[in-house]
């Protein structure tokens, strides 16, 4: 047993599974770690499944069949614990200590970690690990039918490095920090690592290495985070979506949906909309959009990046740049006066940003400008129907409760979708609907652009007109009649 002090209250000890875990209570060897493991309630759930199960049992049952004498233990990696009085609350490693707990499990019904679980998706998950685990002992798994997989795995066979630390602070700054020189890695760092370490070729890894880096980093985290929205947004399987303060939970979702949920098949298959029209017995096939479908399954190294790449670029040109010739003018003076994100309405920019991006995956840029007027009225809707300023719940609610994302990918032509977005209807809350006030703010900016749209008070008079008004002068936009 090695262990090393620090002046800045971290210890780093080696020890094996067996130490850690062969009890209830832990005590190291040699050390002063002691204490009862925990899982902090902040932690994100336990989510791993059948492919990091059977990888780690492969690389497990390797490591036994490995016949080299005085062979090292098989090392798991680190495991970043903050020791709080009695208790060992661990901040990294929850996903392979969960699992070692589960495989002890099997080995030793009788066996008691102590360690317990809050979070559903963690009680679920484990309930159907350890029912896949059974099911690998009584062979009834096709890739591990032709060995007794847990005679293979011995604890005292299996190294881990123990970073305790004092404080949580200190912690949380270990775990991010270590192996990248005091660099915070974002979650689109991770991303890009692990999928340009699947690509076997040099000189595409460099050419994708390249191509990422010539955009902000801060951009590519934000697009990222973004695409992500819409791939949770889906009311087949809604999925949550952190908090824009909750920096660690942002950092998870990034990582685990473009890591750890991709594929390792090495398959570049990418699925795009397209309509065959026929006529005069000929069939045309007609690819729709240029761009890759946004909830598709994606695949280690190239698939992935060129997903995100694709779609980094598609943001530049709706949302950077002016003068793509595919795009109607009038989107980007739209774009320009109305999308602005101040006075409150960054939730609403970000989702009308999703919005138009699921527009033109679907159907290209074509009637682009028409789609986007139609949008912002729905979208923005909440910013004058809400009583107070939009939180970020509200859009979360906003889109789910009208299934939003859903109703723009899975239309079959913009008229449909136009249709859903013209029966959407709202009240004007006439509650703080001042000038100076967030009501009062929208309706200014909605003044600039569009013609005959009157001022808060008249519509605090009169709230059934302002919809009303607001749908003609976007009518007046899109015939090319209204304020220039």
């Amino acid at each position: 047993m090695e262990i090393r002090k620090t002046l800045n209250g971290l210890q780093v000890a080696s020890c094996t599974l067996a130490d850690l875990l062969n009890t209830a209570y832990t005590r190291i060897p040699n050390t002063n770690i002691k204490g009862q493991l925990t899982i902090p309630e902040y932690q994100r759930s336990y989510v791993w499944q059948e492919k990091q199960i059977n990888k780690l049992l492969s690389d497990l049952i390797e490591h036994n069949n490995n016949g080299t004498e005085n062979k090292p233990l098989y090392y798991l990696g680190s495991i970043i614990i903050h020791k709080d009085s009695e208790q060992l609350k661990i901040i990294d490693g929850q996903q392979r200590i969960t699992t070692a707990l589960l495989i002890q499990k099997i080995k030793n019904p009788n066996f008691n970690s102590g360690i317990s679980y809050s979070s559903s998706t963690s009680i679920n998950n484990i309930k159907y690990i350890l029912s896949y685990l059974k099911s690998i002992k009584e062979r009834d798994i096709f890739e591990f039918r032709e060995i007794d997989v847990f005679n293979c795995i011995n604890f005292d066979d299996i190294n881990v490095t123990l970073v305790v630390t004092d404080t949580e602070d200190l912690a949380y700054t270990f775990f991010e920090t270590q192996n990248t020189g005091g660099v915070r890695l974002k979650g689109s760092d991770i991303l890009k690592a692990h999928h340009l370490r699947a690509i076997n070729k040099r000189k595409v890894i460099n050419y994708q290495a390249r191509k990422w880096e010539s955009n902000s980093s801060t951009n590519v985290e934000y697009i990222i985070q973004q695409l992500t929205k819409i791939r949770f947004w889906d009311n087949r399987k809604w999925r949550q979506f952190p908090f824009y303060r909750d920096s660690r939970g942002l950092k998870e979702v990034v990582i685990d949906e473009y890591t750890r949920k991709t594929n390792n098949n090495n398959e570049d298959i990418s699925y795009y909309y397209s309509a065959v029209k026929k006529e005069n017995n000929r069939s045309f096939q007609m690819h729709e959009s240029t761009y890759k479908q946004l909830k598709q399954p994606l695949s280690d190294g190239n698939n992935t990046l060129d997903y995100i790449n694709d779609y980094i670029g598609l943001y530049y040109i709706l949302f950077k740049n002016k003068n793509d010739h595919r795009i109607d003018d009038r989107f980007y003076e739209f774009r320009d006066k109305l999308l602005h994100g101040r006075d409150g309405t960054v939730f609403l920019k970000e989702l009308m940003e999703i919005s138009i991006i699921a527009y033109v995956s679907r159907f290209g840029f074509y009637r682009l400008f028409e789609a986007s007027l139609l949008l912002y009225r729905a979208v923005y809707s909440l910013r004058v129907s809400n009583a107070r300023n939009v939180r970020e719940d509200s859009v979360f609610k906003f889109v789910q409760n009208n299934q939003f994302v859903d109703n723009i990918l899975e239309v079959f032509t913009p008229d449909e979708l136009f249709l859903f977005l013209k029966k959407l209807r709202y009240t004007f809350n006439t509650d703080n609907a001042e000038q100076n006030k967030s009501k009062g703010k929208h309706i200014y900016t909605l003044q600039q652009y569009f013609s005959d749209i009157k001022n808060v008070e008249h519509y605090s008079k009169y709230p059934k007109e302002f919809d009303k008004q607001l749908m003609i002068a976007i009518k007046e936009k899109i015939d090319g009649n209204g304020k220039d």
